[in-house]
């Protein structure tokens, strides 16, 4: 369709800034470990198309035309008012920037609002997405694209994958930033980062800042498969998961607040056909009024290079730490000592202390704040103990797995010398 007016060339004064993974979170600069650039700003400088200004059968068809008129150099496409729309084709060097502007769901459609595909240099921005809780209805889909900003958005009601970050078979999506979003009422992983197994052809992202409220039926920030990110600074409360990962390398999960949660909090994955994860950080977090602080949940292949450092894992009702992978665990505070539980005679605990700051110092039997032959020989003493059995005390039992055996033994062994 044509457009009623010729769109003008105006300098485009925006109050949004992109944050790259070079900004500083709470006073550490991440550029050093993540080695992420920022993600390139939209020029200032665009031509200007105003959606209002063109015509067509229904709103979809008068957005696509919209879209669709964005030159190769690229355009800023205005969109105001409530728009009834899905099913749109956007592509490279186009900037969609609502003004009070509102696109909702048609209700006989599931399709994504919005599509890119072997796009680069975009960005959405302002604009507020409403679902209308359609059954498996999407939000924004981008494959296979690069240097891209999803900004300042509020989406709502989306029943799956809100924001959806993917790849084809021998595809690559890289440099792009989801920040200062509004998650409301979605479900299914509203942002969901999926790559390929065996491929980190995911890569160099930033998720902050974020909002995530009431995603009961599976909502969660899920990033699988993908590389080099930092998660920092958002907000998920009230949903079914907090952060989730499947075999990811060199991610940051940092200063995030995840709270009454049904399930985990943060959980790590591994699957079938992929090396698993390695070189993870996960720092300052608070995780609190959940189910379970953080664990593996599923997958049983490698975790490496995982560290756990000064996060607070605070009345999770079952437990705040299921140390169930290999990790370090730095300075950490949990509710209390029964709420740690291990699983995994490779995790090492140092500085671990509850809400009283009392120390925990799992392996120390006799509470003297050190781990010597002592505590050997009281584990050993011990050993073939069942629980249920005659002399059962659940302390020697550090392995938690029912029975005092040859892991719990090991256990006190490794970190023999350890003290506070």
């Amino acid at each position: 369709m044509k457009k009623k007016t010729v769109a003008l060339l105006f300098i485009l004064s925006l109050s949004l800034t992109v944050t790259g993974l070079s900004t500083s979170v709470k006073g550490q600069n991440t550029t050093s470990m993540s080695g992420f650039s920022q993600t390139p700003l939209w020029k200032k400088e665009a031509l200007l198309i105003n959606a209002s200004e063109y015509v067509g059968f229904n709103d979809t068809e008068r957005l696509q035309a919209a879209l669709d008129d964005v030159p190769p150099e690229g355009a800023t496409v205005l969109i105001s008012g409530l728009w009834t729309a899905s099913g749109l084709i956007a592509k490279s060097n186009t900037t969609i920037l609502g003004v009070n502007g509102t696109i909702q769901r048609p209700h006989n459609t599931t399709e994504p609002f919005i599509a890119f595909s072997n796009a680069s240099n975009f960005a959405v921005l302002n604009l507020t997405f409403d679902g209308r809780e359609i059954n498996d209805g999407c939000g924004v889909k981008i494959v296979d694209s690069r240097s891209f900003v999803s900004q300042g958005n509020t989406f709502q009601n989306i029943k799956r994958n809100t924001i959806q970050v993917g790849i084809s078979l021998d595809g690559i999506s890289e440099n792009f930033t989801i920040a200062e979003n509004a998650f409301l009422n979605c479900d299914h992983a509203p942002i969901l980062i999926f790559g390929s197994p065996t491929k980190r052809a995911i890569r160099n992202f930033a998720i902050l800042n974020n909002t995530m409220m009431n995603g009961l039926d599976n909502g969660k920030i899920a990033i699988a498969f993908s590389s080099n990110g930092l998660v920092a600074n958002n907000t998920v409360a009230n949903c079914q998961y907090g952060i989730a990962t499947r075999c990811v390398s060199n991610l940051i999960i940092r200063g995030n607040i995840i709270k009454n949660t049904v399930d985990y909090g943060l959980y790590l994955g591994t699957q079938i056909g992929d090396n698993g994860t390695d070189n993870v950080v996960l720092d300052q977090n608070r995780i609190i009024e959940g189910c379970i602080g953080i664990a593996r949940y599923y997958g049983s292949y490698s975790i490496s290079n995982v560290i756990v450092k000064d996060n607070q894992f605070i009345n999770n009702s079952l437990y705040d730490i299921l140390a169930d992978f290999p990790a370090t665990y730095i300075n950490n505070t949990v509710t209390s000592s029964d709420k740690l539980v291990i699983q995994d005679v490779s995790a090492v605990f140092i500085e671990t202390r509850d809400i009283e700051n009392n120390l925990i110092m799992p392996g120390d039997i006799n509470s003297d704040l050190k781990i010597d032959i002592r505590d050997i020989a009281a584990v050993a003493r011990k050993y073939g103990c069942v629980e249920g059995s005659p002399g059962w005390d659940p302390k020697f039992d550090i392995i938690r797995n029912g029975a005092v055996d040859i892991k719990d033994i090991a256990y006190v062994s490794v970190n023999f010398g350890s003290s506070a």
